[in-house]
């Protein structure tokens, strides 16, 4: 289920910024980076979840609808990343939000980015382009932020018997202010727990962060 529109116009936008292109690419599984490292001591947006999917029982951490667990999903890889306290200062949504909400001259609504490629692309994605570029340029600038991590879907993923399945987070990192696509992958969550319960949710969550946390 697609949370978002994908349609954000820009009514500022900030000089000196490149357009990036797409081009390369390889399998699902996550590609080789140079290591989560790169992000420690760096200021790092950690972008929205934007697409979320039903899960057997319903929807993510026992949500009502598709907007309500992509919100519910954010606000536990907020607390995740921070329980973990890293080397990296993470901007979760709720501060871009809170940072937006402040310089209304900005029409970027990080709930609402243009992620149909990057969702269609998945790991042949190699760079993001305008109107995507634009967008998360202006919030990396709001807050000097020089890479992005991106829990672009969060889905259900069967296990081969199909008797079961975990939750799995399709995962980018990016540099924010080149454009470029560092990995991409799906960070799987191992736990036991019913899909739909807040339980999962909290344990994917977890998975993610322990992923990119350098």
């Amino acid at each position: 289920m697609w949370v978002g529109t994908g349609e954000v116009r820009l009514a500022v936008l900030l000089a000196g910024l490149a357009v990036g292109s797409a081009c390369g690419g390889s399998s699902e599984q996550p590609t080789p980076v140079p290591g989560f490292g790169v992000l420690g001591g760096q200021t790092v947006l950690v972008l929205p979840v934007q697409y979320v999917q039903p899960v057997p029982g319903g929807w993510l951490g026992g949500a009502s609808n598709a907007q309500e667990a992509a919100r519910a999903a954010d606000s536990e890889i907020a607390f995740a990343l921070r329980e973990l306290t890293g080397r990296a200062s993470w901007i979760t949504a709720d501060r871009q939000m809170d940072e937006l909400s402040r310089r209304p001259g900005i029409e970027v609504y990080p709930y609402l980015l243009s992620a149909d490629e990057a969702r269609r692309e998945g790991a042949e994605l190699r760079h993001v382009r305008d109107p995507l570029y634009g967008e998360i340029r202006v919030l990396a600038a709001l807050f000097d932020a020089r890479y992005a991590v991106w829990p672009l879907e969060i889905l259900y993923e069967r296990d081969e018997e199909g008797s079961g399945g975990h939750l799995a987070i399709r995962t980018f990192v990016l540099d924010a202010r080149a454009g470029n696509v560092l990995w991409f992958g799906l960070v799987r969550d191992d736990g036991d727990q019913p899909p739909a319960s807040p339980g999962a949710l909290a344990s994917a969550a977890q998975a993610f962060a322990i992923q990119v946390t350098p």
